[in-house]
């Protein structure tokens, strides 16, 4: 029989059952930190794969109900960051499901296993992927780049294998409802589409239920088409199409999501999600078609798109400068003193902001951003039309239009009509500023905040990791805690805050 010093059991069924009996009388959060203690051991074991597999199957239905026992503490704190001790609960139940899920990842990618073997560890890693996703979502985390990653690769051996459409039984019954590695997959990837996070929590739970129950109707495959409205690369997680009419690329999953979208505006799935929800889900699961049908016939009004993080920063601070610059001159007229450490004239690489707007915006581009407004009957969405498509689908980008305030908007969808590309632009409201903020590197960076002085401040971070309760210290304003995160892709982070006092 083998041991292992490290580890709370021997490595055998009966010793490990032995064990976990012994949690059982133990508070959840000691039962799970002995817990996810003992998975990341067993993670770092130089075990055969044969070994270690039944050993995680049977944490597994443990893992799970420990995992949704800490969501449970946590609901009683209105505010999870105002207790250090229950934001360390909210991040155990997420790292009990994404420990275990690596551990079967790696038995998965271990040889050799036979099929059978191989398909329950490819099963029960995705299963598990997916339920940390959910649990994420719950607690307003950003989702494991690594668990997507991960992802990939068991997709990867599950198709070369042949194994994507095998039937699958388990014990645990979370998992029963889906019953083979693709359902799990679609289930997963049809979840994440749905942008969870833009949810209160008992949506959530239901977007999670519709994923399970409706999975089927989402349309996965490898051919390089150009019809699909989603993609997944099999290295992040899914997102939109980046473009309108773009051949697939290489290497990627395509994902058309319109036959649940068209069954979710329609009624006809019966959901518990909150009136309005299922029609709004479907909109966005059907590319936003009935937005674009909209478009009235009338008068455009002209603007340009500045997309991209930086370029959006760079902007905005050329134009706080000049702002700032014409305080202190307005003050210079009325008699007032300047103080002696500032400058009303910019320094010669601060010149190309002070060109008019227009060109401001055409430099920082390097090609036409014109682009028209056109008349539609949506209160939430913004349509322009384009001669060329040059904007990324998800992207972040600033609006700009002559005598009215710059405007921060999502780049949510793009489609071509009559050779013309037409772009669905989604306002954030509230002011917006800027503030350089010091990230985990010790490096200045920029940070975008939103509705700053309101109840409900924002924050817009450059793409990159970043934990719930994290603080992020700003050079000349004051810090703040990521509260929430409300979305996150390959282009940027945003974040409900809280400012330190």
């Amino acid at each position: 029989m083998t041991e292992n010093v490290s580890l709370p059991f021997e490595l055998s069924s009966e010793s490990l059952n032995g064990w976990l009996n012994s949690l059982n009388t133990l508070a959840p959060a000691s039962a799970a930190n002995q817990l996810n203690r003992a998975i990341k051991q067993l993670n770092s074991l130089d075990a055969p794969a044969a070994t270690v597999l039944p050993l995680l199957i049977n944490l597994t239905p443990l893992t799970l109900h420990l995992s949704n026992a800490l969501y449970l503490l946590t609901r009683a704190e209105p505010d999870i960051l105002a207790n250090s001790k229950t934001l360390k609960i909210a991040k155990l139940s997420i790292q009990l499901l994404r420990h275990l899920a690596l551990g079967f990842c790696r038995v998965a990618e271990s040889r050799p296993l036979d099929a059978a073997p191989l398909q329950m560890a490819i099963f029960y890693g995705l299963q598990l992927a997916g339920h940390c996703l959910r649990g994420s979502s719950l607690f307003y985390e950003m989702p494991s780049a690594t668990l997507w990653k991960k992802s990939g690769v068991l997709y990867t051996i599950a198709a070369k294998h042949h194994l994507l459409h095998e039937a699958v039984s388990v014990k645990p019954q979370e998992f029963k409802q889906l019953t083979s590695i693709e359902a799990v997959i679609k289930r997963n990837l049809l979840f994440a589409i749905c942008m969870p996070c833009r949810y209160a929590n008992p949506d959530i739970i239901q977007l999670f239920q519709l994923a399970n129950q409706h999975q089927q109707r989402l349309q996965i495959g490898t051919q390089p088409i150009r019809d699909y409205n989603f993609y997944w690369d099999l290295n992040n997680q899914p997102c939109p199409a980046k473009r309108a009419a773009e051949t697939l690329p290489s290497g990627s999953v395509s994902i058309i999501s319109e036959d649940l979208g068209n069954a979710l505006q329609l009624g006809e799935i019966q959901t518990a999600l909150k009136p309005g929800i299922p029609v709004r889900l479907g909109l966005h699961l059907v590319s936003y078609r009935n937005v674009f049908k909209s478009v009235e016939v009338g008068p455009v009004k002209p603007a340009h798109l500045l997309e991209g993080f930086v370029g959006i920063c760079a902007q905005l601070q050329g134009l706080d400068k000049l702002s700032k610059i014409m305080n202190l001159s307005a003050q210079t007229s009325r008699g007032k003193p300047v103080p002696a450490d500032m400058t009303l004239i910019p320094l010669e690489h601060e010149k190309s902001f002070f060109k008019p707007l227009n060109a401001i915006v055409t430099d920082a581009l390097h090609y036409d951003s014109h682009l028209n407004l056109l008349r539609t009957n949506s209160k939430q969405f913004l349509v322009a039309e384009s001669a060329a498509a040059y904007c990324l689908t998800g992207d972040l980008a600033l609006l700009c239009r002559d005598q009215q305030p710059s405007q921060l908007v999502i780049i949510r969808q793009q489609g071509v009509y009559e050779d013309v590309t037409l772009i669905l632009l989604e306002p954030i409201i509230g002011s917006l500023s800027i503030c350089d903020v010091i990230d985990t590197e010790k490096t200045s960076q920029k940070a975008l905040l939103i509705s700053a002085e309101s109840d409900s401040p924002e924050v817009v971070l450059a793409s990159g990791k970043y934990g719930l309760g994290s603080k992020i210290t700003a050079q000349y304003d004051k810090s703040f805690f990521l509260k929430a995160c409300m979305e996150s892709n390959a282009y940027f982070a945003r974040f409900k805050i809280s400012f330190e006092v």
